[in-house]
């Protein structure tokens, strides 16, 4: 124990004490130099009264400049209130001047482009402009359409105005419903369709790029093909444009605003803003300094309630501002002047800084110097700032120079303090540090009640009642009398309720972790590491259970109740048996021996089954699971599985041989049929080159030479059919462009659509759809289709066309109306010989569905139709391959 007596508790008390009270008085003493420093105090002005200081500099520079700031922009007031009755501001104007503040004097006042404000309106719209601007709430009123016509003009309306006229028929509108997924649309009304066009935009957030329709005015039979919603800032009109209802009126009138109601809203709201900071900027009475404004009042400029007076002279326009009657005559301009530089503290601006003149140390008096330039026209001034230091006046300005001389005596002990306090509580931690857990007679680490707690437990404990008594004590202090009146007391307070309390709990917290980190316990005796270990053991337990009943679970839980049972009359027999009982137990553990052989043999026959199916699931069909090793059931089984096995692969044969007869036999039928059918052709075209002239002989001989001419297509279409089932097709896999190719499909199928009065409605997209197939067939896919819909389309409807590129894939889409019901599935219709048309009224084969299914997947793509009622839609997919020009 010799020399190891820093260990003892009661020194360790004492340096808990003093590490308690250094904190707290490092924090107070922090909290009150900050406090001071805030106010602009600094180290170096000890010894300095509080005119001599930085502090004193800022304030008078701070003020001068907010004088000229007001001075301007009551000089901007006083020329707008000055223009007259009829002044105006043209936005379009107050836009090529640069939208500034600075800009309003260069404006001509005058109404140039059909889009200008009333200055009066404009003055008394500012003063609450802002308000006004929060308030307002963007719903259905505020919402405006524009309509767009073919030359390129533009009309808008707002959205009631417009739902009323398009009720009352003055305007018709033609919706656009491609992007619509409601059914019931046309049943709606005229005010309801607009509502559930303007709803679904809206949550689409395509308001300003989806065109709604097309729009017919009736008044003046304008057509508008393009009709968007715009979306607008929130605007209270409080007043309107000259000559116009309301800022929409005045932009459709105006052909220079024409199509720029946004540019004309935020040009209106500059404006606004402008004139709003030029009135705010002219009420310069009140001023609160940025620096501790909790240590003083709030002052004015008026003469007798303030300590600073302030003169500005425009010698161009011999004009005074002052807040001092002595000083508003310009011919006593000098000598008011001379008055001024006899004051104890003073400065004066002229356009020349050389000029300058101030007995304020630190004063930088080119600030005001360019505030001036920047915010007056004239060239020739002079402006004074002069400050009784005396501070007879009890204004801001002597609340601050008494602050100053009470806290600048404090600035340096405070911030010794500081450092002392927080010196002493870093040693006081370290000694705590290194005694905590130890004691003078050992060199164990000893852990009391709280240090065994779970630690995640012990250090919410600790933090959630830290955290409750300050919010606790923090309620009462501001709910107490103490205030920003009595604000150093508040702080102090403060520092010293919270800081006690936070150093306290910190003490508790710090010291256990330190115990618990000497002693090993930090994780061992964490409440996460025993729910961890927790979790892991369940998981062991539960993915040995999961591998033990993998494989056939029902066969092990019957080994299981039969070896629970085998258990349970042993238990029995040894508790009725009480002699002999040594003979027992080895024929009870004979029994064991002899049940776990069983159950291993069981399980073991078991894994082969498994395996064997596993292995014939996967194709090996001549696979046969050995049964030297099974019996009874388990041998029964195997031998069904292994007939099974044979009797898939007999069966699979067999399929594959029918297919090939098949296909062979459509092969051969077809190349027989060719010979006599080339022949027929042959002979009627010779027949035709004879020109007989018989009106009868020429009917037969036409017919004759359009039915070979047929048969000889559903020929080929059966021979390539076939091919393209049977993958018996060499394919030339070759970069192609998606859109390039459909568009060429498309112009070789136009004359054919003009004969069905067939319109295509085509959208492509403008990214590169490149794909990877064989031009050759996939020309023939879009051929079959398209000549799918030349056959079967209802005259006089429309087909849609669309490619789009999405998600890595390029797909191809064709909607058309049917000309018959379609009264069968969309699979039965890509099936061979299966035709839409069940009267067969059509020139078909029912193949090119087939063959167009049949070449797309052989090609990688896919291909669905879908029917629904009387539409009928074929999407090809392929991976689009990556492609840069």
């Amino acid at each position: 124990m010799k020399g190891k007596g820093y260990r003892s508790s009661s020194v360790k008390a004492i340096w808990i004490v003093i590490a308690h009270l250094a904190a707290v008085a490092a924090a107070v003493c922090a909290a009150m130099f900050v406090m001071i420093y805030q106010t602009g105090i600094r180290l170096d002005d000890r010894g300095k009264s509080y005119t001599e200081s930085e502090a004193f500099e800022k304030q008078v520079s701070n003020r001068g400049s907010d004088i000229l700031v007001s001075l301007a922009a009551q000089d901007d007031i006083n020329y707008l209130k000055n223009a007259g009755s009829s002044a105006v501001i043209d936005l379009a104007e107050f836009e090529e001047k640069g939208n500034t503040r600075d800009s309003i004097r260069d404006l001509s006042l005058k109404n140039t482009s059909g889009l200008a404000y009333s200055v009066s309106d404009l003055l008394e719209w500012g003063k609450d402009w802002e308000a006004n601007y929060y308030e307002g709430v963007y719903d259905e009123d505020s919402q405006v359409i524009r309509c767009e016509s073919s030359d390129g003009t533009s009309h808008y309306f707002y959205r009631t105005d417009f739902k009323k006229m398009v009720a009352d028929g003055t305007l018709k509108i033609n919706y656009n419903t491609d992007f619509l997924e409601e059914d019931d649309f046309e049943s709606k009304t005229e005010s309801e369709k607009l509502d559930t066009v303007a709803d679904e935009l809206y949550y689409r957030y395509t308001s300003q790029s989806e065109n709604i329709g097309n729009v017919t005015d009736t008044r003046t039979n304008t057509e508008y093909p393009g009709c968007f919603f715009v979306e607008l800032s929130q605007l209270d009109e409080k007043f309107a444009p000259q000559g116009a209802e309301n800022i929409l009126d005045a932009v459709n009138k105006s052909t220079e605003w024409n199509g720029r109601l946004e540019d004309a809203y935020k040009e209106l709201f500059t404006l606004l803003d402008c004139i709003r900071a030029i009135q705010s900027d002219e009420q310069f009475n009140d001023y609160e300094t940025s620096l501790a404004s909790v240590f003083h009042s709030v002052g004015d400029y008026t003469e007798g309630s303030t300590n600073l007076t302030y003169l500005f002279a425009d010698k161009e326009t011999q004009t005074i501002y002052t807040n001092k009657k002595a000083y508003s005559s310009y011919a006593q301009l000098e000598q008011n002047l001379e008055k001024i530089f006899k004051e104890k503290a003073y400065a004066v601006v002229y356009p020349e800084l050389s000029e300058c003149v101030t007995n304020i140390p630190g004063a930088d008096l080119q600030v005001w110097n360019h505030t001036i330039d920047q915010s007056f026209d004239t060239k020739d001034f002079v402006f004074a700032v002069s400050v009784d230091t005396k501070f007879s006046v009890a204004d801001s300005m002597a609340d601050e120079a008494e602050n100053y001389e009470t806290y600048s005596k404090l600035m340096f002990p405070m911030l010794a303090g500081a450092i002392f306090g927080s010196v002493l509580w870093l040693i006081g931690m370290v000694w705590l540090t290194v005694t905590a857990g130890r004691r003078p007679e050992d060199e164990e680490i000893h852990l009391n009640g709280f240090d065994r707690w779970y630690t995640e437990i012990a250090a919410g404990t600790v933090i959630g009642i830290w955290l409750a008594g300050t919010i606790i004590s923090g309620t009462l202090i501001a709910n107490s009398s103490l205030g920003y009146s009595h604000v150093v007391v508040t702080v102090i307070v403060i520092c010293l309720i919270c800081g006690t309390y936070t150093m306290a709990w910190f003490l508790i917290g710090y010291l256990s972790l330190v115990r618990r980190i000497k002693a090993g316990t930090l994780w061992k005796n964490s409440l996460i590491r025993k729910v961890l270990k927790w979790i892991g053991k369940c998981s062991g337990k539960l993915a040995d259970f999961a591998r033990a009943f993998s494989r056939n679970t029902a066969e092990k839980i019957k080994v299981l109740l039969v070896g629970g049972a085998f258990l349970f009359l042993q238990f029995l027999i040894i508790g009725c048996v009480f002699s002999g009982a040594g003979v027992f137990l080895l024929a009870l553990m004979a029994v064991d021996v002899a049940v776990m052989i069983f159950a291993i043999r069981k399980a073991d026959g078991l894994d082969l089954i498994m395996d064997g199916l596993k292995k014939i699931s996967d194709g090996e069909l001549q696979y046969k699971i050995k049964t030297d090793t099974l019996t009874g059931k388990q041998k029964v089984m195997a031998e069904y599985i292994n007939n099974i096995g044979g009797g898939l692969d007999a069966a699979v044969e067999n399929s594959l041989k029918k297919e090939r007869m098949q296909t062979e036999l459509i092969t051969n039928v077809s190349h027989d049929l060719k010979t006599p059918l080339t022949s027929i052709i042959n002979y009627v075209d010779l027949m035709k080159r004879e020109n007989p002239t018989d009106p009868k002989i020429q009917e037969y001989l036409r017919i004759l030479d359009e039915k070979s001419q047929r048969l000889k297509v559903l020929t080929e279409d059966v021979v390539e059919a076939s091919k393209a089932s049977t993958g018996n097709i060499k394919l030339e896999m070759n970069d192609i462009d998606f859109v390039e190719m459909v568009q060429q499909v498309i112009g070789e199928f136009e004359e054919k659509f003009q004969e069905k009065n067939l319109t295509m409605m085509v959208h492509f997209t403008d990214e590169p759809s490149i794909i990877y197939a064989d031009g050759q067939r996939m020309w023939r896919v879009l051929e079959n289709v398209f000549g799918n819909v030349v056959k079967y389309a209802m005259e006089g409807t429309r087909v849609y066309a669309e490619i789009s590129n999405r998600n890595k894939k390029v797909t191809f889409s064709l909607k058309n109306i049917s000309a018959q019901p379609l009264n069968i599935s969309a699979d039965e219709l890509t099936e061979r010989f299966i035709r839409g048309d069940v009267a067969r009224n059509t020139e078909g084969s029912g193949l090119g569905l087939s063959i167009a299914k049949s070449l797309t997947e052989l090609q990688g793509g896919e291909f669905k139709l879908y029917l629904d009622g009387d539409l009928f839609k074929v999407m090809i997919t392929f991976v689009a391959k990556n492609y840069s020009k």
